[in-house]
């Protein structure tokens, strides 16, 4: 498939250099004046967990870039791997431009899918996930992690061919689908595992710091208890996620997984490399706001979770 990716972050780079790898052509649409920035490639420091690859791998991405997109293009695909504040300013670009090209987003989102249905029909569009993660290093190298699958899904848990071939062209980079049944509560579940502890993490902005603290590990593991609570009040059967299932352990023990997960887990340690970035920050206090007023709309209270929002100011 013909495909443009939006922007070259992280998610972005990973996701385009890995299906440029498996014969695809692939395009990023970037901000005015940026092209011939990328004009000498973007060099990636990548732990691959995909089956048959070279685990640690040292490569150049002879990155493609457009600073325009029209209707002419003929992209088949448009990937969407944006935060949570810029997806719809992103849609709103995009879609008046892009003929008939399928979107993926792969944006977390907190909202559902009113916005988006304002702007495009189910018809043509896809929610995702990625797996995958890093951050830009000082030397402009990408240290990141690419994962085994791709979460993505129609909003309404059917199979259709939209979706059988964007399943085809992740399989042909070696990425297994992970198809979920509904994609919406997924992401949900997901960001409410996430976004406790990235809240606690702005207290010190530097892991080691983080993770020596257990108070306040302790409290970002109570925090997402509480997020974890909201999704159920807003219909997610947290029963049918296994991601989710620490829910059911003591506090004690979660915190002390939590550690252990990033202290020695090189994917995870990759993962979380950009948590002190403005741009992850930023997502975070969005996520923030946005939880939070979910939370008084069901007049739920989230002391742990409101406290450190502290940090977030």
């Amino acid at each position: 498939m013909k495909t443009l990716i939006v922007g070259t972050g992280i998610i972005g780079v990973i996701y385009g250099w890995a299906l440029a790898q498996s014969g695809n052509d692939v395009t990023h649409f970037v901000r005015m004046g940026r092209k011939d920035q990328f004009k000498d490639g973007i060099q990636l420091d990548l732990l691959d967990e995909r089956k048959g690859h070279t685990k640690y791998n040292m490569t150049k991405y002879a990155v493609k870039c457009v600073e325009e997109v029209s209707p002419a293009d003929g992209y088949e695909l448009i990937i969407v791997p944006t935060n949570i504040h810029q997806t719809e300013d992103v849609l709103k670009a995009l879609v008046p431009v892009s003929g008939n090209a399928i979107f993926l987003t792969l944006s977390g989102n907190w909202d559902g899918t009113d916005f988006i249905d304002q702007l495009l029909p189910r018809e043509r569009y896809l929610m995702g996930y990625a797996d995958a993660g890093g951050t830009i290093r000082n030397d402009g190298i990408y240290w990141t992690n690419l994962g085994a699958e791709v979460h993505i899904g129609e909003v309404d848990g059917k199979s259709t061919e939209k979706l059988e071939k964007v399943k085809a062209l992740f399989l042909n980079a070696d990425m297994q689908p992970d198809v979920q049944e509904n994609i919406v509560h997924w992401i949900w579940q997901h960001i409410a595992g996430a976004v406790g502890y990235a809240a606690g993490f702005a207290k010190h902005r530097e892991m080691e710091a983080y993770l020596a603290d257990k108070d306040l590990l302790r409290q970002c593991t109570l925090a997402t208890l509480e997020l974890f609570k909201l999704c159920q009040l807003r219909g997610v059967d947290l029963k049918k996620y296994p991601e989710a299932s620490f829910v059911n352990f003591p506090v004690w023990l979660v915190t002390i997984l939590v550690r252990w997960n990033i202290k020695r887990q090189e994917s995870a340690q990759r993962y979380t490399a950009h948590a002190g970035s403005e741009n992850s920050m930023q997502e975070t206090k969005a996520y923030f706001v946005k939880m939070m007023k979910t939370a008084e709309g069901f007049g739920f209270e989230m002391p742990n979770l409101k406290a450190l929002g502290a940090y977030l100011k």
